[in-house]
């Protein structure tokens, strides 16, 4: 019999062999089932805000359950349905204009080349302009309407298990479980807020760039939308994103330095001042943690894991607290070091 010493290593290696061996296999199921689980995902934190939005129609209009159910399913589905049309809309008319963007860039090229031959600098204008003639462009458009089809599909899955959710949470037992209650509770204020926050900087976005006549300034606004999901990197991304096409149309002229300012003021205000005024203390993770997370959730699941990161760490987080031996990771999460 090995001596207490001994022992007690053994089983501490042993111990921490298996948390290894058990989180590679949780990572190899995340990946392998992704395709079903981030659908599922995605509807159970989108119902925790229907759900909320039924709680308030019932509560503050006095509506009956099923017509409060059906104004939220209705205004569930008219969302999804707006994003595939805006998308779909500004992609046809970004075809129809494509053969002039392209000529646009090419003149800027021209320009361009024109500019560094005063500074010594020459260039093959021929070559550079027959790259840009032959840029796959009709390819990259397909390639973008299978990713939109595949899209198209989550989305109905998603619609599909809010509606059954949603048709089941009349049924359903009061949640009792502490966990799962603080759970929940968080989600939906981090979502709600963000959905509102998300929101507003999708309009704001909208109204800049169609205030300067911005080529596909919806499907610009759209994604400003979307990427205010991902915390720290998506607002740099919404103002990146647009910038080809306003040097396309304004060039490096003072139009471009006007709207890329409005941008970054637009995110900067929203999401530095505005949002941790409503949000409070948040999720209650650190900003390492925050980090961390979108990056490990982005290997796992790709763009829809980035979307995911902060409710999936938060909910991970409080059920670690729960639980006497992993409290202590729920504490580092939140950036309390243990004493």
């Amino acid at each position: 019999m090995l001596p207490d010493k001994s022992t007690y290593y053994y089983l501490k290696t042993t111990a921490l062999c298996l948390t290894i061996v058990a989180a590679g296999v949780v990572m190899a199921l995340l990946v392998y089932t992704k395709a079903l689980l981030i659908p599922l995902v995605i509807s159970i934190f989108l119902y925790t805000i229907l759900a909320q939005m039924v709680l308030y129609l019932r509560q503050k209009f006095n509506f009956p359950h099923w017509l409060a159910l059906t104004i939220s399913i209705v205004i569930g589905v008219a969302f999804f349905a707006a994003v595939i049309l805006f998308t779909t809309t500004s992609v046809g008319q970004f075809l129809k204009g494509a053969e002039v963007y392209r000529q646009n860039l090419i003149a800027t090229i021209g320009d361009l080349v024109a500019k560094l031959q005063q500074y010594g600098i020459t260039l093959d204008q021929n070559f550079i302009e027959n790259y840009v003639r032959d840029l796959p462009l009709f390819d990259w458009l397909k390639n973008f309407g299978g990713k939109l089809f595949s899209v198209v599909s989550n989305i109905t899955l998603i619609v599909l298990f809010m509606t059954f959710f949603l048709l089941g949470s009349k049924q359903k037992r009061p949640i009792t479980n502490p966990a799962i209650k603080e759970m929940l509770a968080n989600v939906s204020v981090y979502l709600s807020v963000k959905l509102m926050a998300s929101l507003i900087t999708g309009i704001i976005v909208a109204t800049i760039l169609m205030g300067f006549q911005v080529k596909l300034a919806i499907l610009f606004a759209l994604f400003a939308f979307l990427l205010n999901f991902i915390p720290s990197v998506g607002s740099i991304i919404s103002v990146v994103l647009p910038t080809p096409v306003l040097f396309l149309q304004f060039g490096l002229g003072p139009k471009f330095f006007i709207v890329i300012g409005l941008l970054a003021a637009t995110e900067f205000i929203i999401g530095n001042l505005v949002e941790p005024r409503f949000l409070g203390e948040g999720m209650d993770l650190h900003p390492v943690a925050v980090v961390g997370s979108l990056i490990f959730w982005t290997l796992v699941w790709g763009v829809p894991g980035a979307f995911l990161s902060v409710p999936l760490t938060a909910s991970l987080k409080i059920v670690l607290s729960k639980i006497k031996q992993t409290r202590i990771v729920a504490e580092i999460l939140a950036g309390r070091l243990p004493n």
